[in-house]
This record gives C-alpha cells, structure tokens and sequence, in this order.
C-alpha cells in the first residue's frame, strides 16, 4: 500500500511540467491569472490546494489545454489532499471503480442538508450492520456525520 502523502502532488507537478514544456514562466501565468508568482510557485509545490474551477478554466486557456482536463487534475488533486488529511490510505493497485465514482459524484451535487442527512444514514446502516465490526470505521463514519 502507498500512502497519499508519496503522490500528493499531482496538480503541481502537472502544472509544472506543462508550463515549462510550453516554454511559459512562473510570471506570464500569474499575470495571466491576476495572482502573485509566490502562488504559482506554491500551486506547483503543493504547499496550497489545487486552484478553483475558474482558475483551472484560465490556466487551461494560457496553456492552450482542455479546461476539463486541468479541473480534472485539481480535483484528483483536492481529493489527495483530503484523504491525506483524513489519513485514509490509497491502493493504488486497487483503482476507484465506477460505482464509486458515481457515488462520489453523486455527494459532491448534493445540497449541505441533504448531503448531513445522507451521511447520517450512512453512519446508521453501517453501525445497526452486524457484519461491520471494524471499530475504526464506524469511528470515521461518526466523525464524518457530525461534519458534513
């Protein structure tokens, strides 16, 4: 298993590669996206998360990209952080599958009320299920209850 710190930096290191291969520097994207090169610097060492949509719209402009893919970049790049942060490991062996991904999709639409109820449904299944018996992950869940 390879924990999130070891590849936390996909956005930076993306952005980095392409801004260098298109022979633009530090100063033309941060003039490009009204920031400072402080915060280029920062995006391409992962030392600030990944950049909003409209940013990630406007960094694909200046680098002449797909603005879905660059967003695609920062949000694989938000979620790193967050499991990160949460200290949750990733196997990389063992990719995202597709209902997974439609069940992210599906929490990241839904509304903040909506979003605290479906945890707590969740968090209820999962604790009257006599089957799970991993106290960590009950505890994850309880935890995530009380912040989403």
């Amino acid at each position: 298993m390879i924990t999130v710190m070891n590849i936390a930096n996909v956005f930076g290191s993306f952005l980095k590669e392409t801004r260098k291969g298109k022979k633009i520097t530090q100063e033309q994207l941060a003039l490009s996206l009204n920031v400072s090169t402080v915060y280029v610097h920062q995006l391409e060492t992962a030392k600030v998360d990944a950049p909003d949509k409209s940013k990630c719209t406007i960094i694909a402009k200046t680098l002449g990209l797909d603005a879905d893919f660059v967003w695609n970049k920062a949000k694989e790049q938000k979620l790193l952080r967050f499991l990160n942060k949460e200290n949750i490991v990733n196997n990389l062996d063992e990719p995202i599958t597709y209902s997974e991904k439609l069940l992210l999709d599906l929490f990241r639409n839904l509304s903040d009320e909506v979003r605290k109820d479906f945890v707590g449904m969740i968090y209820m299944l999962l604790k009257s299920d006599k089957r799970i018996i991993d106290e960590k992950l009950i505890s994850s869940i309880e935890k995530l209850s009380k912040t989403a």
